[in-house]
């Protein structure tokens, strides 16, 4: 008996392995079709890739041989189509790379890369430049005064005098706090393009207070005020009852490489008082900058 079941249980076994092997093949058949396309994919990727960075390339070498050019002078240049050129040119300019001039059609060369073919400010030198301007800030205003860069999304205090009030707002030099949220940092923010300062909070702008801007949209709108009134404000938006306000600072070649600040407890510093500092603010600044 147990001899005629085992060629029965081994024809089952037989019969199931022809019935798999059809299924296993066509298995890797789409995982083999799978790899070619993705390998297909990843070379047309990379083709597209190659070729925007050589347009790019070439617009910005264009353009360091032409005072300005327009659209169209770039597609003509690139042999690409009108919007793509287009595209282009907002994404240097999303960068600072390239800046579109006042009222107009026209591109030039950004602030950044002027910058980088320039000579960055390295920050030691930065620091002990402005350091006994901040000093002078300081005894002049009689409040805490600060020194700030830009680092990606965040403003970063580079340096501080503290004020000589008993109640008064300490130093953070070394403290990243988002750019947002400072006046040092906004005032940073405005001398980029919108699309630069969008690109920096995609995924919007976490709470820091109850005061703090609620959206980029608000940030876009306050940058652009900011810009027209000469300073930035910090409202309790990065720490409750205390109060900021900032210029940029500027280097010999116009480059924004800094920022000045006032910082005081709200108390002391309201809207007015800032308008008064930020003359103070102004002149440190540009003597700062005139050492740079």
């Amino acid at each position: 008996m147990p001899n005629k079941q085992a060629p029965s249980m081994t024809g089952r076994k037989e019969r199931q392995e022809r019935q798999t092997r059809p299924e296993q093949r066509e298995r890797q058949d789409r995982r083999e079709r799978q790899e070619r396309q993705e390998r297909r994919d990843n070379r047309t990727g990379d083709v597209y890739a190659a070729s925007s960075v050589d347009n790019a390339l070439r617009t910005l070498v264009y353009l360091r041989g032409h005072q300005s050019a327009r659209v169209t002078d770039i597609s003509d240049h690139l042999g690409v189509a009108r919007s793509t050129a287009h595209r282009l040119l907002t994404t240097l300019r999303g960068h600072g790379f390239v800046e579109q001039e006042s009222g107009g059609r026209r591109y030039r060369l950004g602030p950044v890369l002027l910058a980088l073919t320039r000579g960055a400010v390295d920050e030691p030198t930065l620091v002990q430049v402005a350091h006994g301007h901040l000093a002078r800030l300081r005894d002049e205003a009689g409040e805490t005064t600060n020194l700030l860069v830009l680092d990606g999304p965040d403003s970063r205090f580079a340096d501080g005098v503290e004020g000589p009030h008993p109640l008064r707002v300490g130093t953070r030099t070394g403290d990243r706090v988002p750019a947002y949220g400072t006046a040092g940092g906004k005032a940073l923010l405005s001398e980029l393009p919108p699309e630069a300062a969008r690109a920096r909070y995609r995924r919007g702008l976490p709470s820091l207070t109850s005061a703090t801007l609620p959206d980029v949209d608000a940030l876009v709108a306050d940058l652009a005020v900011t810009r027209s009134r000469g300073y930035a404000l910090n409202l309790d938006e990065s720490v409750t009852g205390v109060h900021g306000v900032g210029v940029p600072v500027r280097d010999r070649f116009g480059t924004c490489v800094a920022a000045v600040t006032i910082a005081a407890p709200s108390i002391r510093l309201d809207c007015a008082r800032a308008a008064e500092l930020a003359l103070l603010l102004r002149r440190t600044a540009e003597s700062i900058g005139a050492e740079l």
